[in-house]
């Protein structure tokens, strides 16, 4: 059986497991929590050490989403093994290497002092007991004795933030100089690790300067690869960016303005590509997406199925000549224990598999759950059929 469908099938043992170490009360605040329950994003299920930052960067959209400006952040309330039952009990989430992906930065920075040691907690019970490739992004300051505490047996993909030299003291004004982050890359390169330059977001008309500067500190000071990343706007981040007369270049390229509330993305293809041409052209990898430096340091297929969705990276990882066997009665088996759902016929039609289910009206939020879980479990593009019982 493939090994994403074997961890599938194995979940309710899995939690078994770590609710007799957590106990009744550490269920409870682990089922309370949302990351029992959270859908996955591309570039993976994001696992939030704690909410806030207050590094004050103009282009950050935390404070928007949070309602708060810079703040200290306030760690999670759950610990590593809460956390790892919560995710054991997301129906979406995978457990193993070729399982879900992990992403820790999303809503603050996991290597703040303030969240180091619940960071660090995390990844030895991710290690313990799920198996999981991780992926942070930081910008903050990470020496030997730190990068020796991050867990060695668990795939870990480190993204450090730099998007500019020239302007970070404008742009970030309160996070650590890009020469402290350029010094966390060595670190990590020199404890084993394959930190990647995290080149997100693009700010264009600032960017277009820097690019083969930043990528060549990046490649001195041991970065594997640069990951890119576009740069999305709410209307504050625009005001923001206004003072620092670097609205114009982004204005130019916006289709229409931001919402009163939300965000949209700046189109940035020609600036990901000169960005990708240079760290190739400087002997770098170049992912299009934090996914695919995940799946690159962990050597499996990407767990986003990139090479199905027409955004692969064509990075060495080679996802295609990875992707396990699949086989019915194994799909059959994790559909039946993971989701109460019988299988009565699965057909492979090469990157995709359409599955028959006897099922009734009304489990459309069964089914996404259980869609997402077997892309990811068997690394295929999947569709139901459902067949009246």
């Amino acid at each position: 059986m493939a090994e994403g469908l074997t961890a599938l099938t194995g979940k309710e043992e899995l939690r078994a497991r770590l609710a007799d170490l957590i106990g009744p009360e550490g269920v409870r605040k682990a089922l309370d929590n949302p990351h029992s329950r959270r859908p996955p994003r591309p570039c993976g299920l994001t696992v939030h050490p704690g909410f806030g930052c207050p590094n004050g960067c103009l282009y950050c959209y935390v404070g928007d989403i949070l309602g708060t400006g810079p703040t200290r952040p306030r760690p999670l309330e759950l610990t590593g093994l809460e956390l790892a039952y919560a995710l054991a009990s997301n129906p979406y989430f995978v457990p193993g290497l070729m399982g879900t992906f992990l992403a820790m930065g999303a809503v603050c920075d996991p290597f703040h002092p303030d969240l180091v040691g619940k960071t660090l907690d995390i990844m030895r019970a991710v290690a313990s007991f799920l198996g999981n490739p991780t992926q942070f992004s930081t910008k903050m300051s990470i020496g030997p004795e730190m990068a020796r505490e991050i867990p060695r047996n668990l795939s870990v993909s480190p993204l450090i933030t730099i998007i500019t030299l020239e302007r970070a003291g404008e742009l970030e004004p309160k996070a650590p100089g890009p020469e402290e982050r350029l010094k966390t890359i060595s670190v990590l390169r020199k404890e084993g690790f394959k930190p990647m330059l995290f080149l997100r977001p693009l700010i264009p008309g600032l960017v277009e300067d820097e690019l083969d500067d930043l990528i060549s500190e990046a490649k001195h000071h041991g970065a594997v690869g640069v990951v890119i990343g576009a740069l999305r706007v709410s209307r504050p981040i625009l005001r923001r960016l206004s003072k620092l007369g670097l609205d114009g270049p982004i204005r130019a390229r916006l289709k229409r303005e931001p919402p009163k509330r939300g965000l949209v993305a700046v189109p940035s293809r020609d600036l990901k590509e000169m960005a990708m041409g240079i760290a190739r052209e400087k002997g770098l990898l170049a992912f299009k997406a934090a996914c695919c430096a995940n799946a690159y340091v962990a050597g499996v297929p990407c767990a986003d199925l990139c090479w199905a969705r027409g955004f692969c990276s064509n990075c060495p990882n080679n996802c295609l000549k990875k992707l396990p066997p699949v086989e019915e009665e194994a799909i059959r088996e994790a559909l039946l224990r993971a989701f109460g759902l019988r299988a009565m016929g699965v057909h492979d039609e090469g990157l995709k598999l359409v599955v028959e289910v006897k099922a009734r009206q009304g489990i459309a939020g069964l089914l996404d759950e259980a869609r997402k879980a077997l892309e990811v479990a068997t690394r295929r593009l999947m569709a139901f059929r459902v067949v009246k019982p």
